[in-house]
């Protein structure tokens, strides 16, 4: 039997979908022949959150081109649906669930229309995701397959529309847009300059926070060739997929000199390795450019609003994650740091603001408190519950 892994990219999340037999998800279908829509949405922490209507409702669904649509079981049970599919999934850290696939029978984006596009559903309580973004479902990149889409955070508008005309692209060169998978995940290529130079093909996951992600698998071709500099690694987790965080393994930290997105040039980029297979460029992207993937053309387009960005930033000696509701220390990166603080620590206050019993929801969806200032007074508890109190700076990784 044939196995498919579809790709779905949620928060900080990457889940895979793997089953006995082929499948491809249905794109839906619109009645306009020529259309344009226009939708204003949300920019939460960098998750694009767009309102769609189901049967004269309105609800907020993610923009997710790292996944298929997914809609709450919540949700389903109030609207129109049919042919059911039981799939089981397993997410980025190989923890297995059974999902529902089923056919929606319309979906409205703005004045359009789809009806009859598929649709996995997520039947869980307390998911970050859903709960924290308030959202309850995702458009993702099945729905897409017939249009083109811009997005622009200037204006924080998103458009679908099936004629590039409609568009202004300010005589931007495309290149190629690849397709891949039932689901018609996006994907591009970008040149990574070191002492030489790497083309590296990789998702467009509007759906994953930051910039770029770099694949583990991908980081000892990117060393040999010199194009990785600044390697750090750690024994600690760094992600959380759909059914939990990831299992406490070797993560890298490191620094690419140069990214070229259809030649515009981004330099002193950052990144922590992902344990998945692809490697991936995220929603950050948008602070930078005007972005078109025309899926019917299969072209990408990224009108840049300066010739060139540096994203060099300050960082902590660690990478905190949410872990049972609990913020914790995921990765321990400075040396100093390794023999005060350990993985699993919590981390029970900031500047003598408690988080002991935060809500969850406001560490993921707002501000983070680690970027307010670049001095830290952070406390820590142990496994041995002792309260560790250290004097942080965020600084330019050397």
């Amino acid at each position: 039997m044939k196995k498919t892994l579809i790709n779905l990219s949620l928060c900080l999340l990457c889940i895979a979908f793997t089953y006995a037999q082929k499948t491809k998800f249905k794109t839906g279908k619109t009645s306009s022949k020529n259309y344009f829509t226009a939708i204003k949405y949300k920019d939460v922490r960098g998750k694009i959150i767009i309102p769609v209507s189901i049967q004269d409702s309105t609800y907020y669904f993610l923009f997710d081109t790292g996944a298929p649509n997914v809609i709450s079981s919540n949700l389903l049970n109030v609207v129109k649906h049919s042919s059911k599919k039981n799939l089981t999934v397993s997410d980025s850290n190989d923890r297995k669930q059974r999902m529902d696939l089923t056919t929606l029978q319309s979906i409205t984006i703005g004045d359009l229309e789809f009806t009859n596009t598929s649709a996995l559903v997520f039947d869980g309580d307390n998911n970050i995701l859903f709960d924290c973004f308030e959202i309850d479902g995702i458009i993702g990149s099945n729905l897409l397959q017939k249009s083109i889409v811009q997005i622009n955070s200037k204006t924080q508008e998103l458009i679908l529309t099936n004629s590039i005309d409609n568009l202004d692209l300010k005589s931007e060169t495309p290149t190629k847009l690849f397709i891949n998978n039932g689901q018609g995940s996006p994907y591009i290529q970008i040149q990574l300059k070191g002492k030489n130079n790497v083309s590296e093909k990789l998702l467009f996951d509007t759906g994953a926070s930051g910039f770029y992600d770099m694949s583990k698998q991908h980081l000892s071709l990117f060393k040999e060739q010199k194009v990785a500099t600044h390697v750090l690694s750690s024994e600690g987790s760094a992600g959380i997929g759909l059914f939990g965080a990831s299992e406490a393994n070797t993560t890298y930290r490191l620094t690419i000199p140069e990214i070229s997105i259809n030649n515009h040039v981004f330099t002193n980029v950052m990144t922590e390795t992902t344990d998945d297979k692809n490697s991936r460029i995220g929603s950050d992207i948008f602070k930078y450019g005007v972005v078109t993937l025309d899926f019917r053309k299969r072209h990408f387009y990224f009108n840049s609003f300066n010739e060139r960005a540096n994203l060099m930033e300050k960082q902590l000696g660690f990478t905190p994650i949410v872990q049972n509701n609990k913020l914790i220390v995921g990765v321990v990166w400075d040396r100093q740091l390794k023999g005060k603080i350990s993985y699993g620590d919590e981390i029970v206050s900031i500047n003598n603001i408690k988080f002991s019993n935060a809500n969850v929801c406001d560490l993921i969806a707002k501000e983070s408190p680690f970027k307010s200032s670049d001095t830290l007074e952070i406390a820590f508890k142990n496994k041995d519950n002792k309260i560790n109190r250290f004097t942080l700076k965020r600084t330019f990784q050397d």
